[in-house]
């Protein structure tokens, strides 16, 4: 297979920020310094990423009390601000109080769900099993796989039934069903390089979406392999010096790239 003598190296994160925006990909993989954000929608990320992995202890600790609080998940949010810069000091540097503070609202906002959430999980044998193992784990595993020559990270790497699963955190908006495309295919990217590591299919995945609280497990199929491959191949074009198109999104108004993001793209990149 042609993916076996590629020589340029790819990441899991490369193609999730592929998929997210062809764009962003081509200038950052080109050391392209992007101008500073300190957008209110970036501290909500950084924030409810932190925050959400001591959801699988909340809910592990709702199995066995009450249900989460309003009161648990406001001494999480104080616990999470007071540490956030320690932990991204690059990112935060620069980042005024009064935008932390509208952050923090946006994210109370949004505890009557995650509260409630979380505590029906905590009920459901199969969430439960996942956030009792998730709670004794505290290493990101790193993946890698020479016929892809990709390497990834997922959040975690949990052994069910026999079976590997990938676990990755979303701090976006949660589907009605199931999880969003590009969330599968970050997914099964995972998988891909986990199966090559550990000599086993991987059948499923789980996605914890943390605005909502909410765990999503998926089965991986043959067509979110294929599309990974086709992914593959498309990042690799654009690290090599193809330009795609600029497409337009929601995302474009607190990208970090926006003010150079106005160059022409080559012909070639209508194929993207």
């Amino acid at each position: 297979m042609f993916l076996k003598n590629e020589k340029i190296k790819i990441t899991v994160s490369e193609l999730a920020i592929y998929l997210s925006c062809a764009r962003k990909l081509y200038y950052s993989c080109r050391s392209h310094e992007p101008v500073s954000s300190s957008s209110l929608s970036y501290i909500e990320h950084l924030v409810l990423k932190e925050m959400a992995m001591s959801f699988p202890h909340m809910l592990n600790s709702s199995s066995s009390k009450d249900d989460v609080s309003y009161e648990d998940l406001e001494i999480l949010l104080s616990e999470v601000l007071e540490n956030i810069s320690l932990i991204y000091p690059v990112e935060m540097d620069g980042v005024t109080a009064e935008i932390i503070d509208e952050a923090s609202e946006v994210i109370r906002a949004n505890f009557d769900e995650i509260r409630q959430n979380l505590s029906e999980q905590a009920k459901v044998p199969e969430t439960s099993k996942l956030a009792g193992m998730l709670s004794f784990m505290d290493e990101e595993p790193f993946l890698h796989s020479d016929k892809l020559n990709m390497t990834g990270i997922p959040y975690r790497l949990v052994e069910l039934e026999g079976s590997f699963a990938p676990v990755i955190i979303k701090t976006g908006s949660v589907p009605e069903n199931g999880v969003w495309t590009n969330d599968r295919l970050h997914l099964a990217s995972f998988a891909m390089l986990a199966e090559e590591m550990h000599g086993s299919p991987v059948k499923s995945g789980f996605v914890l979406y943390a605005r909502s609280g909410l765990f999503r497990k998926i089965n991986i199929h043959s067509t979110d392999r294929r599309q990974v491959l086709q992914t593959i191949g498309r990042v690799r074009k654009i690290k090599e010096g193809t330009m795609p198109d600029k497409k337009e999104s929601a995302l474009c108004a607190s990208c970090s790239y926006s003010e150079m993001c106005n160059v022409k793209a080559s012909f070639a990149s209508k194929f993207f």
